[in-house]
């Protein structure tokens, strides 16, 4: 067990307020304009997470970025490292005692098990869309999802039931590995499980052997944050990213509804679900030969394409233009289909 500055204690000496709920927190995050709260702390491991901007660290990546920028900042960097250090050092904050977490290999976690369990709970949210959940079949026929769409890419919904289907799974895939993969949550005050992605969309990512690597959730209203989660217990993944090769012309989207509304126009297309693209995956896009980043029509998406645009220089960056529209999605649904796809072509030429 080692000691670092209070994770808390910082935070609010910069300003962020932290709402604690069973142990864990929520905020306005930092480094990005919000109205709702997506800035998550656990103040047990002294650990954050922006699920906006999809990048975490301890103290001291707080600070780091808080001082050099989200984008930059990069603590294996020894000289920016020792300001940080020299910066907590000088406030003198109280210190907090941290168990050490082990640190394993991400791709080991994808285990037959891990994949086994992923593939059947995809195929328990596709059945509750399908069979139960009509506010968000609603939902996303309203956003122009078509039944077929819906099929061939398993989109469902979370209901609450997980922990029930889950009793029927052998013994070695049960309720453990669903925690240890970040479908299921234990409260650390009273103990009780409940599931991650209760009342969301979901959306599974799929590649192109047929298997299933992480789960995304999109919340079904307005109020519902973060807009996005994923699985914390799995490696980051960008939406249907792995499902075609590494030739093939790709166009990434902000918005994972954009991403799926160029799929139904006949443009492969895949979403970080965000603005944030996590280390592991700019270094993935980065063996794509033929990538295109295509923006929403606001400043935050802008300036997250122009922050892409520096970490992958080969991709091609398009700002989107949707006649007073705020995105792809929102201008098929109000002005029409054949009118979107028509400017979708007309950006991507």
């Amino acid at each position: 067990m080692n000691k670092k500055p209070d994770l808390l204690e910082v935070l609010r000496a910069y300003g962020v307020e932290v709402e604690s709920r069973g142990g864990r927190g929520n905020a306005l995050c930092p480094f990005h304009d919000e109205k709702n709260p997506s800035f998550s702390v656990d103040p047990n491991t002294g650990l954050w997470f922006c699920f906006h901007d999809h990048i975490g660290g301890d103290v001291y990546d707080f600070v780091g970025a808080m001082k050099f920028g989200l984008d930059n900042w990069d603590s294996r960097n020894k000289i920016m490292f020792k300001e940080v250090v020299t910066i907590l050092e000088e406030k003198n904050y109280k210190q907090q005692k941290i168990s050490p977490q082990r640190k394993e290999d991400k791709k080991k976690e994808l285990s037959q098990n891990v994949l086994y369990l992923l593939g059947h709970v995809t195929e328990i949210y596709h059945q509750n869309l399908l069979l139960e959940e009509e506010k968000a079949m609603s939902y996303l026929k309203g956003r122009g999802m078509t039944e077929e769409f819906i099929r061939k890419h398993k989109i469902g919904c979370a209901n609450g039931n997980l922990n029930v289907m889950l009793s029927i799974l052998p013994n070695e895939v049960r309720r453990e590995l669903a925690v240890e993969a970040g479908l299921i949550y234990i409260n650390a005050g009273d103990g009780r499980r409940w599931e991650f992605m209760k009342g969301r969309v979901t959306f599974p990512d799929i590649d192109r052997d047929g298997r299933v690597l992480s789960i995304i959730g999109r919340s079904l209203d307005p109020g519902q944050n973060p807009k996005y989660l994923t699985l914390n217990g799995l490696p980051k993944v960008i939406w249907r990213m792995n499902s075609y090769n590494q030739s093939q012309p790709l166009v990434v989207h902000e918005s994972i509804m954009d991403a799926c509304t160029a799929l139904l126009m006949g443009v492969p297309s895949c979403s970080p679900c965000g603005t944030g693209i996590a280390r592991h995956l700019v270094e993935e896009l980065k063996k794509r030969k033929n990538l295109t980043f295509l923006s929403q029509d606001d400043e935050p998406s802008k300036r997250a394409l122009e922050r892409w645009k520096e970490k992958i220089p080969h991709g091609r960056m398009i700002i989107g233009s949707y006649d007073g529209h705020k995105d792809l999605n929102e201008m098929a649904v109000k002005e029409g289909w054949d009118v979107a796809k028509t400017r979708l072509y007309e950006l991507l030429e």
